[in-house]
């Protein structure tokens, strides 16, 4: 059986590209002393990481599965995800956390691909 055949496995293989792809591109931002493509390439992945975790809580959900992992983690990858942009947008002096978080969110994807793949 090919492993990719599970849509929610796609996606978390998908997630973890991104989150490994903005975690470097921010910290290259936090570097740099102007936006440049690395901001937006940031941006992107932001975007897209906020959809794919809406994306594999609706197929959680959907699929009315009994193991709450599923459900859990991407809900939990996406409230960590909010709490880096709110610590972005209003509070400067706890910039420093917000690294720790990319990282944590890199470790949350990796979960998120353990729990669905495919027994």
């Amino acid at each position: 059986m090919f492993i990719f055949t599970n849509l929610s496995i796609t996606v978390a293989s998908i997630g973890i590209v991104l989150a490994a792809t903005s975690f470097i591109s921010g910290l290259q931002l936090v570097r740099s002393t102007s936006a440049s493509i690395e901001g937006m390439i940031h941006r992107a992945n932001g975007y897209l990481t906020i959809i794919l975790f809406i994306v594999l809580t609706l197929i959680a959900i959907s699929s009315s599965m009994i193991n709450m992992a599923a459900l859990l983690l991407p809900l939990t990858g996406l409230a960590v995800f909010l709490v880096k942009l709110w610590i972005i947008r209003r509070h400067k002096r706890l910039l420093k956390y917000v690294s720790w978080m990319g990282g944590t969110l890199i470790t949350i994807w990796l979960f998120v691909f353990y729990v669905n793949i495919p027994v």
